[in-house]
């Protein structure tokens, strides 16, 4: 058994998965636009470039980058000039906010406008909490959950939980998701919570460009999907960081304690992964479903390359996994969020996918 100190301590260093995704308010304007083509870059941490300091002057909370997407893409575009209001922990109500942060003089002249949504409705922060632990490095690794704090319980109720706002359910006999058909498929007629909410914020988003029914030419509204979070586990558990926890485990075969790493389970990493394809999904579909509608303007952005982390390192190029800071009491607010070069995927898709809606409008 783990010392309940040495418990205590652990449970401090992984604290940041209660922060990863703080819900903060909606962002602070940006300096007056000197073009009149406009870029808007809403959303969450996954837009505002979350954990890659220095953050821009004045962001705040916000945590917003140079290095974040919206930034890369403004500096790629050139003609357009960025109003940069996406905020970290920002749920898709206070993305809703941040569109009236902007003037309607300044939406009027906005040519691009990009949003991640989602995940802080889950919430991330929730599930990380609920199901992150500890696992020996062992030939016959140990798991641990922090004792009083989590459980497979705690993590089990959270998934369920999520997976009802993506319309789902958790079947507890094999611990799989279901997704009912009618939330995945065109026409939507029975969306998921998720789904309501996300349709709701880009046709508010939408309106405030001013967007034209059936009209090929005029803004675009691109949505930026999460990237794949996790590698699948296999029969081991999924690894978060290669750096071991600043807590002794329990002896190993030689009696000396063996080192922890911050881990999940093999089946809640299934579940996450499945809880983080499902979202995309349904980003996916909402999109369609509008364009189907008439929104010609509207069109979705996939980091195809992005790489997942690897259960059995806990390490990807383009997504941190759980960052310890140097003390080993606190972490990086950068835990579970894109890397400089993952960020510069993410701003490729976008790229992409505003070419090829401006090539669609000429053709």
């Amino acid at each position: 058994m783990l010392n309940r100190t040495r418990v205590t301590n652990w449970l401090v260093a992984l604290s940041v998965a209660a922060t990863v995704f703080a819900v903060v308010p909606a962002g602070a304007s940006n300096a007056a636009p000197r073009t009149n083509s406009l870029y808007v870059a809403l959303g969450d941490s996954y837009s505002s470039g979350e954990g890659l300091v220095p953050f821009i002057a004045g962001s705040g909370s916000c945590d917003r980058s140079t290095q974040g997407y919206p930034a890369l893409v403004a500096h790629a575009l050139r003609t357009l000039t960025l109003r940069f209001v996406a905020c970290s922990g920002a749920t898709s109500a206070q993305i809703s906010a941040q569109v009236g942060t902007v003037s309607k003089k300044q939406w009027r002249q906005t040519a691009l406008a990009t949003v991640s949504a989602g995940g802080n409705d889950l919430p991330f922060s929730g599930l990380i909490s609920a199901c992150i632990g500890a696992t020996t490095k062992s030939a016959t690794p140990l798991f641990f959950y922090n004792p009083g704090v989590n459980s497979s319980i705690d993590c089990l109720a959270a998934v369920t939980s999520a997976a009802q706002l993506l319309g789902g359910a958790l079947t507890t006999t094999n611990d799989a998701l279901t997704i009912p058909s009618a939330a995945l498929t065109l026409p939507l007629r029975q969306p998921s919570t998720i789904e309501t909410r996300l349709r709701a914020l880009y046709l508010k988003i939408m309106r405030a460009q001013g967007v034209v029914l059936h009209r090929a030419k005029g803004p675009r509204l691109v949505v930026v999907t999460y990237p794949s979070l996790l590698a699948t586990s296999g029969a081991g558990a999924c690894v978060l960081s290669p750096t071991p926890l600043p807590i002794a485990g329990p002896p190993g075969t030689d009696g000396l304690p063996q080192s922890l790493l911050a881990a999940f389970t093999s089946p809640a990493s299934y579940l996450l992964s499945d809880l983080n394809t499902y979202l995309q999904l349904e980003t996916s579909i909402v999109v369609a479903q509008l364009r189907s509608e008439g929104y010609l303007g509207l069109s979705l952005a996939r980091a195809t390359s992005f790489a997942p982390l690897d259960c059995s390192t806990g390490t990807s190029p383009d997504l941190n996994g759980l960052l310890l800071a140097s003390t080993a009491t606190t972490s990086s607010g950068g835990s579970f969020h894109p890397t400089s070069a993952g960020q510069s995927l993410l701003a490729s898709s976008v790229e992409a996918a505003w070419r090829a809606s401006v090539g669609r409008a000429t053709n």
